[in-house]
């Protein structure tokens, strides 16, 4: 009787643990977070134009632990061809034009030609840069909206 008491007092404090852990999880940026999970902190979504296509409807999910991960699913719309991947990014900060920018850079440890650049416009919202890290010249809408 002595041991199943024990046992049941580990798991409600491992039970409390794990709910603290959760609560006001929404509120984090990938700067703050400290905690050890592998949840999504935010996914974005938008179509991009496309040069031959009806434009690309592009899913960017954002991972924050135990490492900083992505996935992202490009779907060209009106050729129904859809082009996952995923990899490592990472957060840098200031532009050109913009020193106190925050920058989303996908795939710094590949090819150049692999690499893609977002900035963070609001908590909601992320424009696609070139790959100079300037904004994409022209009346087209390059912008990732947070999904909610």
């Amino acid at each position: 009787m002595k041991y199943l008491s024990l046992l049941f007092a580990c798991v409600v404090f491992a039970a409390c643990q794990h709910t603290g852990a959760k609560a006001g999880q929404g509120d984090r940026t990938p700067a703050a977070s400290s905690e050890a999970d592998t949840a999504t902190w935010a996914t974005y979504t938008g179509t991009i134009p496309c040069a031959d296509c009806n434009g690309i409807m592009m899913e960017l999910a954002l991972h924050r632990q135990p490492e900083l991960r992505f996935t992202l699913r490009e779907t060209y719309q009106g050729k129904n061809q859809t082009f996952p991947s995923e990899g490592n990014y990472s957060i840098q900060h200031g532009t050109t034009a913009d020193p106190g920018a925050t920058v989303i850079l996908l795939n710094p440890d590949k090819d150049k030609n692999l690499q893609r650049y977002f900035q963070q416009v609001d908590k909601n919202e992320l424009k696609m840069l070139d790959g100079d890290m300037r904004e994409i010249a022209g009346n087209n809408n390059y912008t990732l909206k947070k999904a909610l």
